[in-house]
């Protein structure tokens, strides 16, 4: 029989590669959405905002279309996890039912200590939880917290939580001795934490003594960690020391606090169906929220947030709310947290809770009708700032120091537009000057340690030279808008995920053949597009074929927007007279002071790179969907704003009214996402949305994040 260069034989090899559900294991670590006869979703090697990463069912095989990798389940784990060969097969044999023979190096002598390592979190994990299932002196305090804390055994169950017996409960070794029962190696049990040796004996003894126990787990199944709370009655001082209410896993060969997130595994199924995460500072919080069906919850292990656990998040979610402690340390965390999320473009909500209340003090009914209706963590930080700052001229330049950095963050446009809106609104002065501000602290000098020197790998591994006009870019992506002092002259092609940014001459852009097209030099902010329409569009741009399609399926309609609705008009009649229009036709349809916008958006060439849809139809329809969704979304926002207003003026009457529309609007939206929407009808008395105020220039991205100042202000 063939045997692999790692000791297991071939045909076990295989059969592990044949039993995977690659779309399964795939999406234990990020958000997979199904297109066609494929599955998408971000790409958990590289950083990209719009999907590259394919996974075929058929094939059992995944390919980045971003950065060039790809390979089976085996592979995936190896890449991912920095697994080797072995280790990535007993893995997925493990988790899809395949016996492998004894004597392969995951039991001989070329084991390694990561094997030995998730064996020993293993045993350590079933002997916690058998503890505390056992109705026994030994369990009782742990038993005890639970059910002060109210928590099920169904939810103990699903979060394995355990008990570490106290000294007085069950001796100082119960875990050591277990450990030593399965012939594995105390030394690295010390290194991960689990025991510690004794200055004078040189004996080991138990690390976590006294304490509920909360196993982390990776998405893949495997313990890496564990967090243990304190637990009366050992949480009382000794000598006067007083003692930590969580212990934590030190840094291993399997964990580092700052990549992980608690709560993960049993959450991103939840996050997928409701299309966020809930944030959360402490385990205990996160377990609740599951109980009370808000599966999606998630918290950072004895860590503020990390960047890396931000981009861990963003492979399931883009959408994310904050729910922490009304004291000053949960304003804190989530001051710290924001400007982290915003510049992976999160759409950022916030949940404050009152002063000396967390999600559990709080209550199941007061919190989920809180979550219902999450406010702009942004914005909500910035109003609060503004109203403790008052009316004092030094207090409110102090506030505005704090949120300009944090509005320069948002890397979109538009939404540095909005917010700068609000902040004028809130510090009465005028949108330029904050719009100044802005572009003042986005300039100022960067060190040389945050500029990137290499390129990006696109298609295939290779260095990317771009799409549209030769030449490598390096350099922040978020540096190619409008030049402060000139554009460079080879900023212009580009990695993959940036190809289509703005030309960094504003007088030029660059079409697909590489001709100029000429866009007015006076640029003026211009009102955002809408995200759905403008992909639709774009696919109809790049697949003109599709003309005929979205004409019968009736996607023309969804499209409202008055820009996009002329440019479509266009395609579909070019796609039907066999008379195409170029891109500069195109451009030529729009106002001067929208071209640019127009060009980056929607002629970008995003659905031509990737090639034809497996599905076209249901692309369509997907989008389609997500058109009629943000358009009931702005209606719904808007009635917000006229139900504030009327209520702050004493309209009780026009307040009820808007109160019904909003009523009939989320009764649309709730068809509309079952499958089987009405049509919608106008309401009795249609309320206007007024026009949006924006700055006279476009406000440029930010080159690097700020550390805010103290959020205990906010």
């Amino acid at each position: 029989m063939a045997t692999s260069m790692a000791g297991i034989p071939d045909d076990k090899v295989q059969e592990v590669r044949d039993r995977v559900d690659i779309v399964d294991l795939i999406g234990r670590y990020i958000d997979l959405r199904r297109q066609g006869r494929n599955y998408k979703g971000l790409c958990p090697f590289h950083n990209e905002r719009s999907p590259s990463f394919n996974v075929n069912p058929a094939r059992k095989g995944y390919k980045c279309f971003g950065c060039g990798l790809g390979g089976d389940a085996i592979r995936f784990l190896m890449e991912l996890e920095g697994k080797s060969f072995p280790e990535a097969v007993g893995k997925l044999a493990d988790m899809y039912g395949v016996d492998l023979p004894k004597g392969t190096s995951r039991q001989g002598a070329d084991r390694t200590a990561k094997d030995d390592a998730y064996a020993m979190m293993r045993v350590a994990t079933d002997l916690y939880r058998e503890v505390l299932q056992a109705d026994t002196e030994e369990s009782a305090a742990g038993r005890k917290y639970l059910e002060v804390r109210g928590i099920d055994e169904t939810t103990a169950a699903t979060f394995e939580l355990g008990y570490a017996p106290a000294p007085s409960e069950a001796g100082w070794d119960r875990l050591t001795r277990a450990l030593q029962d399965a012939n594995l190696d105390l030394d690295l049990a010390d290194k991960l934490g689990l025991v510690a040796k004794s200055d004078r004996g040189g004996t080991y003894y138990d690390r976590f003594r006294g304490r509920l126990m909360f196993p982390v787990v990776q998405p893949g199944g495997e313990v890496i960690a564990f967090s243990g709370r304190v637990v009366p009655p050992h949480d009382e001082p000794t000598d006067d020391r007083p003692i930590p209410k969580y212990t934590n896993s030190p840094e291993t060969l399997l964990y580092s606090k700052g990549r992980v997130l608690f709560g993960l595994a049993p959450a991103r199924r939840a996050m997928h169906a409701a299309e966020r995460a809930i944030l959360v500072e402490g385990n205990v919080d996160v377990v609740k929220l599951h109980q009370w069906e808000l599966a999606e919850t998630v918290a950072p292990l004895g860590t503020s947030l990390t960047e890396d656990q931000v981009k861990l998040l963003g492979r399931f979610t883009k959408k994310v709310v904050l729910c922490f402690d009304g004291d000053a340390a949960g304003k804190k965390a989530a001051w710290k947290a924001l400007p982290l999320l915003m510049a992976q473009d999160f759409d950022v909500r916030m949940v404050l809770l009152p002063d000396g209340q967390d999600p559990d003090s709080l209550g199941r009914d007061r919190l989920i009708a809180l979550l219902d209706n999450p406010k702009s963590a942004l914005e909500e930080m910035m109003t609060r700032i503004a109203a403790k700052a008052g009316n004092g001229l030094d207090a409110r330049a102090q506030g505005l120091d704090k949120i300009i950095p944090m509005i320069a963050s948002a890397p979109r446009s538009g939404a540095r537009e909005m917010y700068a809106n609000v902040a004028a609104e809130l510090f009465y002065l005028p949108l330029q000057q904050i719009a100044t501000r802005i572009r003042t602290y986005i300039g100022r000098p960067r060190s040389d340690s945050r500029q990137r020197t290499q390129p990006r790998r696109g298609h295939g591994g290779r260095e990317s030279g771009g799409s549209r006009g030769g030449g490598s870019r390096g350099g922040d992506p978020r540096d190619r808008f409008e030049p402060r002092n000139g554009p460079p002259e080879d900023l212009r092609g580009g990695p993959p995920d940036d190809r289509f940014a703005p030309s960094q001459n504003p007088a030029d852009f660059h079409s697909v053949s590489g001709s100029p097209v000429p866009v007015s030099r006076a640029m003026v902010s211009v009102s955002p597009l809408p995200d759905g329409q403008a992909q639709l569009t774009t696919l109809l741009v790049d697949l003109p074929h599709l003309a005929s399609v979205a004409r019968r399926s009736g996607a023309l309609a969804s499209i409202s927007d008055p820009r996009l609705e002329t440019i479509v008009t266009a395609v579909v009649e070019g796609a039907e007279t066999g008379n195409a229009p170029t891109m500069p036709d195109l451009l030529a349809l729009v106002d001067e002071a929208e071209q640019r916008q127009i060009h980056d958006e929607v002629l970008s060439g995003r659905f031509r790179a990737e090639g034809e849809p497996d599905d076209p139809k249901a692309l369509l329809e997907e989008l389609v969907f997500r058109c009629r969704e943000q358009v009931i979304d702005a209606d719904i926002r808007h009635l917000d704003q006229e139900f504030a207003k009327a209520t702050q003026e004493g309209d009780i009457d026009r307040a009820r009214a808007l109160q019904m529309e909003k009523i009939a609007m989320r009764r649309q939206q709730h068809h509309l996402r079952l499958g089987n929407a009405p049509e919608a009808s106008p309401p009795a008395n249609p309320v206007t949305p007024a026009e949006p105020v924006t700055p006279a220039e476009p406000l440029l991205p930010e080159h690097e994040q700020s550390a805010a100042a103290d959020p205990a202000d906010a």
